[in-house]
């Protein structure tokens, strides 16, 4: 094994801090790919589920950050060879590699990459991709690396789905603390939700709600969570979409007033009651909404979420 002391001695450090995220398996995804990058120097990290006949971007960093929630088909790509064959792949040249998707890997800016399995239960349910913007050799251990981060995260996935069929399901696309979805199943919907508007050159409207400054903020989350939904309509989705942030997907924004009309009522509707250990008047101080519309503002999932961020 090609890694240096150094290196190997973090990555135990690492599966430690993995195993006290415990049921957080979104978070866990989240620091075992940005443990893989910092580690081989990556440009970005993505782990992508397989989830039927579709690969989805559950977590995405770096370079890759834009792809999160996306949902591709598992067939003939490169991740899909990965998950038949269970064994980890690597790309020096996305250029010159006839088993990539060329146009794909342009449109993400990437030129290199490795892509390891997570197994679980003996089948592949997952595999972590880290990336690179130049192509390159890969002879500093980079696989090794990825591999043995992907294991503990495939061996804290499979603990849910030996409590029940959905339980894994859920616990990718739930924040714990506050009860709502969290970012990745956020980004999903507003992927789906985008491409449905751009097909049907419809609208879309998306809110951002931040709390800057309470310290007690983790202890209100899920009250949080409740009051914004109140003021929520038929199919929109609330998420947690940040340490101290919630997103908002509003799916009847015909037009700006209308999205300003109910971000305005979510902001009343969050600080007109005191929580424990904040007051009312602390609340007010600390919301922060903004909100954008696609396609005035914005035409991709991340950069509307960057519109509206207050």
């Amino acid at each position: 094994m090609n890694i240096p002391a150094h290196k190997l001695l973090a990555i135990i450090q690492a599966q430690v801090q993995l195993v006290g995220l415990g049921n957080d398996l979104s978070a866990v995804m989240d620091a075992a790919s940005a443990k893989a990058v910092e580690l081989t120097g990556a440009d970005g990290a993505v782990v992508e589920l397989l989830e039927d006949d579709a690969i989805v971007y559950r977590s995405a960093s770096g370079l890759a950050e834009a792809q999160l929630g996306l949902r591709m088909p598992v067939a003939n790509s490169l991740s899909g060879r990965v998950l038949t064959s269970r064994a980890a792949a690597l790309c020096t040249d996305s250029e010159a590699d006839e088993r990539v998707n060329r146009e794909a890997c342009r449109k993400v800016g990437l030129r290199a990459m490795v892509i390891v399995p997570l197994i679980a239960g003996g089948e592949a349910i997952a595999v972590m991709k880290l990336v690179w913007k130049a192509p390159r050799a890969f002879d500093d251990g980079e696989a090794e690396i990825a591999q043995l981060l992907a294991n503990m995260t495939a061996m804290l996935m499979q603990r849910a789905t030996q409590e029940g069929p959905h339980v894994l399901k859920r616990r990718l696309t739930l924040d714990e603390a506050s009860g709502a979805a969290n970012r990745s199943f956020f980004y999903e919907q507003l992927q789906a939700k985008l491409a449905a508007a751009q097909a049907g050159q419809g609208q879309l409207g998306v809110g951002v709600i931040r709390f800057d400054g309470i310290d007690k903020l983790p202890e209100a989350l899920a009250n949080i969570s409740r009051r914004i939904e109140r003021e929520c309509r038929p199919g929109d989705l609330v998420a947690r979409i940040g340490h101290d942030e919630f997103g908002v997907i509003l799916n009847m924004a015909s037009r700006r007033s209308i999205v300003t009309s109910q971000l305005h009522r979510i902001s009343l509707s969050v600080t007109s009651e005191a929580l424990p250990g904040i007051s009312d008047a602390a609340l007010r101080a600390a919301c922060r909404t903004g909100s954008s519309l696609y396609p005035e503002d914005a035409h991709s999932a991340i950069e509307l979420v960057q519109a509206a961020r207050p």
